[in-house]
């Protein structure tokens, strides 16, 4: 998960620019000491965790246009780089057993 593939570092930089503020420390303090104090994770962690809970979610579901609609959004995957998949798929790079978890992802099946 690289910074900036799935979610702008401006994001990031304004929450720790924000966190800094509140502890009323100077700007150039560690970013990872900043989170840790506000028992903060970096923004991609949560969109990655809050993505991969809604592609389970459809998988699990039992109605047919949600199961439709994420095939067809796989299916976009070879030609469009901007589908909500193709952004799962990046993110999944940075993950330990990625080909098996883009496999999986691509079938449209949990991984074991």
């Amino acid at each position: 998960m690289r910074e900036g593939d799935v979610l702008r570092p401006t994001h990031q930089s304004l929450h720790l620019n924000f966190s800094k503020g509140t502890l009323g420390v100077k700007r150039s303090a560690p970013n990872w000491a900043v989170l840790c104090e506000c028992a903060h994770e970096p923004l991609q962690l949560y969109w990655f965790r809050a993505a991969i809970r809604f592609y389970n979610g459809l998988l699990s579901s039992n109605r047919a246009t949600l199961k439709q609609t994420l095939n067809a959004d796989l299916k976009l995957v070879p030609r469009a780089k901007t589908s909500w998949a193709s952004d799962i798929l990046r993110a999944l790079e940075g993950v330990r057993g990625c080909d098996t978890h883009t496999q999986a992802f691509l079938q449209g099946v949990m991984p074991d």
